[in-house]
């Protein structure tokens, strides 16, 4: 696990409804796994740990390196005030103990959770990281001369940037088209594209 933050405490209270007495503690660490867990599998361990090598050094703020400044300042930090906040919930919302799953009402009492509600919420913050994930994949598939570590990966422990269910055939055809059933058959893997830029 990291000690560098990506994203910043006060920002992740600033752009949710994260209630200022809640714990610094369990928001550094769900930054931390949103970062680890889901960050990386987006984008690739490379890209990733350099992208955390340039913070630890304080060169992602020089002209040098201001592809990686906007790749996190625009899209990475929007990303992760959502993943933070989503992994979050589990800690502030639901607390183990002796009795089973909890959910605190900040004083010496607590109520039973109400899983229905906590689903709903948790569902509704992963559709927004979901939004933002979707941006980040988009903006590093198109841009992806300017981030050469997206290709560099060659190690079983090292993540490759995930574009399973974003991106992925080579070749773009008309919807409902019989070349598309054609490469279906023959046993290609046919990705629909909601991409403005590729033909249907």
């Amino acid at each position: 696990m990291t000690n560098t933050f990506l994203l910043s405490e006060v920002k992740l209270r600033e752009y949710t409804d994260l209630d200022n007495n809640v714990d610094s503690a369990l928001i550094k660490n769900a930054i931390r796994e949103s970062q680890d867990i889901k960050l990386q599998s987006v984008i690739g361990t490379l890209l990733y740990e350099k992208i955390m090598d340039l913070v630890d050094s304080g060169d992602i703020d020089t002209p040098t390196y201001s592809n990686y400044k906007a790749l996190l300042d625009n899209y990475i930090q929007d990303f992760l005030v959502y993943a933070a906040y989503w992994y979050a919930l589990d800690a502030i919302y639901l607390r183990s103990r002796n009795n089973g799953l909890i959910k605190p009402n900040g004083g010496e009492n607590s109520d039973a959770v109400d899983r229905s509600l906590y689903n709903l919420k948790r569902q509704s913050v992963e559709n927004k990281m979901e939004f933002y994930s979707q941006k980040l994949t988009e903006y590093i598939i198109e841009e992806e001369t300017q981030f050469p570590e997206l290709n560099d990966s060659n190690k079983l422990y090292e993540q490759n940037p995930d574009y399973s269910n974003k991106y992925g055939a080579p070749f773009a055809f008309r919807r409902n088209s019989q070349t598309a059933e054609e490469f279906i058959k023959r046993g290609f893997r046919v990705y629909d594209s909601s991409r403005k830029q590729y033909p249907q």
